[in-house]
């Protein structure tokens, strides 16, 4: 018998349960050396005895027996097995093309400062607003076909210049203005039905009464130029840590045209020596006129002697009989002082007139004082004192 038939028998006597399964071989041990296969096929006799592999349990499933060549079919386990094998091989031979970074927390500064911008944004909104808008204006009305202004109308506002006098202030200013322990403030000027007037407040800050003995006066600037000046003045005193308010007659220019002012001290020496005018008989006089108030003005050797006065009030006013009453009230007031003599004077053609005489040397000067009013200066004043402050209270003298 030779090679072939003896190789057919013997197969043919195995039984396919008691072939070993090639695929079980394979994984359950390592492939052994290739050893030479003997080709000569001992007697059955002295044939080894085959070993039978126990029969696989219910459930495990039986492997088909395969033939020379043949190649086992796998499981889902090993199919599993292999791909991830063959995954990890590609992978450690693949390039990195790009490697996402890590998120990083976010940065609360970053949210801080934007904040911060935003808000600095709207608290400055309006004064961007207020300083660009007519630019914006502008330029919004050629993009929409609006009319360009005209070259005047785009120059910009023109900022005001500091005076250079530091004694010079603007009434538009609400600063106050101090001099010693004296603050002057709040000045607004008024026309009251052609009635020019100036209103303003005057703080005593210090310890002690304010009587006035200190001579102040407001001058009127057009610019730098000095276009009047008036007399601060009161017969009351001002208590300490308090305040008191003023009203000053004003000429309708010093109303228009003043728009700056000082407050000036000033004393007697200050005062320029005056130019008196006519002689009559032993007397040196001036005279000066505020509306419808005329005073004459008698010295001797520039002293002041005494004092005429002459009011004249016309029938044509709308008010004319409450200022009837008021100058007979007035004069009868001042027959009761001796040394003056008044009479009202009254005619149906013009109106009426009230006329005071005064002897300043028989008048004490406190009962003048009482009189307050501030027209009617003490015995032997000097000219260049009379002069001064009867143009500080409004009177134009000659």
């Amino acid at each position: 018998m030779n090679t072939e038939e003896e190789k057919k028998i013997t197969e043919a006597e195995v039984k396919p349960e008691e072939q070993t399964p090639v695929a079980d071989a394979q994984s359950a041990a390592p492939a052994a050396p290739e050893t030479p296969v003997n080709t000569e096929t001992p007697a059955p006799e002295e044939m080894p005895a085959q070993k039978t592999e126990a029969t696989p349990a219910e459930g495990e499933g039986i492997k088909p027996t395969l033939g020379i060549g043949e190649v086992a079919p796998m499981s889902e386990e090993e199919k599993a097995a292999k791909a991830a094998a063959q995954s990890q091989n590609f992978n450690s031979q693949e390039k990195v093309v790009y490697k996402m970074k890590a998120e990083k927390d976010a940065n609360p500064f970053g949210v801080i400062i934007f904040f911060v911008i935003l808000i600095a944004f709207a608290f400055f909104l309006p004064k961007i607003v207020a300083k660009y808008g007519s630019v914006f204006e502008k330029k919004h009305n050629y993009f929409t076909g609006g009319t360009i202004p005209a070259k005047e109308e785009e120059k910009k506002e023109e900022k005001e210049e500091p005076l250079k006098d530091p004694e010079l202030h603007s009434f538009a200013d609400s600063k106050a203005v101090k001099k010693g322990d004296i603050s002057f403030l709040n000045f607004v000027k008024s026309n009251n039905n052609g009635k020019y007037e100036l209103a303003f407040s005057m703080m005593n800050d210090g310890e002690k009464l304010f009587d006035f003995n200190t001579k102040y006066y407001v001058e009127f600037y057009a610019g730098e130029v000095k276009i009047g000046e008036r007399l601060i003045h009161s017969y009351d005193s001002i208590a300490p840590k308090a305040a008191t308010q003023f009203v000053l007659d004003i000429t309708e220019k010093e109303y228009n045209d003043a728009n700056n002012y000082k407050i000036i001290e000033k004393t007697i020496d200050d005062y320029p020596i005056p130019t008196l005018g006519t002689e009559e008989g032993e007397y040196k006089t001036l005279t000066c006129v505020y509306g419808n108030d005329q005073l004459v003005y008698y010295f001797k050797e520039d002293l002041l002697e005494k004092i005429d006065e002459d009011i004249k009030v016309s029938n044509t006013v709308s008010n004319y009989a409450e200022e009837l009453e008021k100058a007979n009230i007035e004069s009868a007031r001042l027959r009761e002082i001796e040394g003056i003599d008044s009479v009202v004077i009254e005619t149906n053609q013009s109106g009426l007139d009230l006329k005071t005489n005064i002897d300043l040397e028989q008048v004490p000067t406190t009962t003048l004082t009482s009189l307050k009013q501030y027209k009617y200066f003490k015995y032997h004043e000097k000219a260049s004192v009379v002069k001064y402050e009867a143009k500080g209270i409004g009177y134009t003298c000659s």
